[in-house]
């Protein structure tokens, strides 16, 4: 962040003034000062009396070098709600968009920021760290009954940036039912490692809705996809045993042995009868997993004293 003139001249803020008196344009002055506590307060101070004209000024924070800066930013434009969205999205869609906030130029040479996961980048970087920040942010609003953030994330899960993907994955939980269809149609993308997170994001729903497209996805050419979606339908839990316990007749064979596997961690006795039924039905690996998923859960019941298995990646 560019600062210039003498520190000796630096005009001294008073944030408690400035945020009784909802001196917004006070406020966003600050965010332009020499002392990063100053500029730290700034910002949480407009999140508390901010309107609409403090989300530039803030999403400018995210870039600050100072990481409490670009918190008290992030957490004040979560506060700003609906007025930040279209900016912060705007942020996702276009990595460009992030330059507008850029200052003319960095005084004193290069300067390192330490974002989400402790990677570091240079001052040219800024752009990226805002991005990141800005699906975080989107998903803290996350309102469902404002999706209008649910398609840009979805589309930042294809994004170079790995942190941005990163975050992306966990704002996309938050919308719950909003998500579901979006992500469901994510699990048709070309690219493996999109239709693993789609599958895991799914799962962290807590939506019903989920189970239909996770079980489809126990079908994909690709065992990471379906180990992220059986690992999706085990944290549905109860709401997921009726479809699994169809899912043991199905033609697929890895469908049978993925849905036995999530049958296996949920615990559910309902599933013992369609298990035994894939023992006697299946083949030797199928037989496998069934009877060490009726074993565990009958343990789980307290139906029987837990015997020692086979390691299972199911």
């Amino acid at each position: 962040m560019q600062r210039v003139g003498n520190p000796a001249e630096e005009r001294r803020f008073n944030i408690d003034l400035l945020r009784a008196e909802e001196n917004i344009d006070g406020l966003i002055e600050a965010l332009g000062s020499e002392d990063g506590l100053t500029r730290q307060r700034a910002a949480l101070a407009l999140g508390d009396v901010g309107t609409e004209a403090a989300a530039g000024p803030l999403i400018r924070a995210l870039g600050d070098p100072l990481t409490a800066v670009r918190e008290a930013a992030a957490d004040s434009l979560a506060m700003l709600g609906p007025p930040a969205v279209g900016p912060l999205v705007e942020l996702i869609e276009d990595p460009g968009a992030s330059g507008k906030y850029e200052e003319t130029a960095a005084a004193g040479g290069p300067v390192s920021v330490t974002g989400p996961g402790g990677r570091t980048w240079e001052v040219e970087t800024r752009r990226d760290l805002r991005r990141v920040y800005a699906a975080a942010i989107l998903g803290e609003i996350g309102d469902p009954g404002d999706p209008a953030a649910v398609g840009p994330l979805i589309r930042a899960l294809r994004d170079a940036n790995d942190d941005l993907r990163c975050q992306a994955s966990g704002a996309l939980a938050k919308f719950g039912r909003e998500a579901v269809e979006p992500l469901g149609a994510a699990l048709a993308d070309p690219d493996p490692d999109v239709r693993i997170v789609a599958a895991g994001v799914l799962g962290d729903t807590g939506e019903a809705a989920a189970i239909e497209p996770l079980v489809g996805a126990l079908r994909d050419e690709n065992g990471d996809v379906r180990g992220a979606a059986g690992g999706a339908l085990v944290r549905l839990g109860g709401a997921a045993v009726d479809r699994l316990i169809a899912a043991t007749k199905d033609a697929d064979r890895n469908v049978r042995l993925y849905a036995a596997g999530a049958l296996k961690y949920i615990g559910d006795p309902r599933a013992i009868a369609p298990l035994r039924d894939l023992a006697r039905s299946g083949d030797a690996e199928e037989k496998g997993v069934a009877e060490d998923a009726i074993a565990k859960i009958r343990m789980v019941q307290g139906e029987a004293a837990p015997e020692p298995s086979a390691p299972t990646s199911r």
